[in-house]
């Protein structure tokens, strides 16, 4: 008999349960130059080579997008205590994806991720020797980490017995060594995060409308 061994997909999960207090609204309906970017957060992990995308909501933010269309992800599911931290998020939609998949950990606030980031971290870490047990981050030419990170299903089952308020950082700190820092040049979209009506702002400086 032979045993099938089942190709290890990229399963995206894309956290969209923050409140957003500063920015004044749930982040999920953030908008860019009047664009609804949720959905084309979504299309862009896909693109990008996730196999399927996991969004994870809030209530509250359930309730900002309910008139806004289809967010085009697989799946979605609520986390009834955002408060707890993004890890709670994780761990909402890792228990809906197959144990055996890579998971890649992305948040609703950095909006401007391209496909082409998407795919050259999925590359970079099917090549390592042992992609199962190894993380790939974006990181910018100075080295200062963005998103998304991409975390091995070996590692990913770790990361399923992290508890809710256990923040993400320690899997990266525990398992420095397995950790791949992939420069990404001339592209700022891993790094800019919209937390504040000011950052909002300065990103639609930066993109034509």
């Amino acid at each position: 008999f032979f045993k099938i061994v089942r190709p290890v997909s990229v399963h995206a999960i894309l956290l969209a349960a923050g409140a957003g207090s500063r920015l004044g609204y749930p982040k999920a309906s953030l908008h860019v130059h009047g664009k609804w970017m949720l959905p084309e957060i979504v299309r862009n992990l896909r693109i990008g080579g996730a196999a399927q995308v996991t969004l994870v909501l809030s209530d509250a933010a359930l309730t900002s997008i309910a008139d806004l269309g289809s967010t085009e992800a697989d799946q979605e599911v609520l986390n009834p205590h955002p408060e707890d931290g993004r890890t709670g998020s994780i761990l909402a939609a890792a228990a809906k994806v197959h144990v055996d998949d890579a998971l890649l950990v992305h948040s609703c606030d950095i909006p401007l991720l391209r496909p082409e980031v998407v795919a050259q971290l999925i590359h970079a870490w099917r090549k390592q020797e042992s992609p199962g047990k190894s993380l790939v981050r974006p990181v910018t030419p100075g080295g200062r980490g963005g998103h998304p990170l991409l975390v091995g299903s070996e590692l990913a089952k770790e990361l399923r017995l992290f508890k809710p308020n256990q923040p993400l950082r320690e899997l990266l700190k525990l398992h420095r060594k397995s950790t791949l820092d992939l420069p990404i040049l001339n592209d700022p979209g891993p790094f800019l995060d919209v937390n504040t009506t000011e950052q909002l702002a300065l990103l639609e400086s930066l993109i034509k409308p």
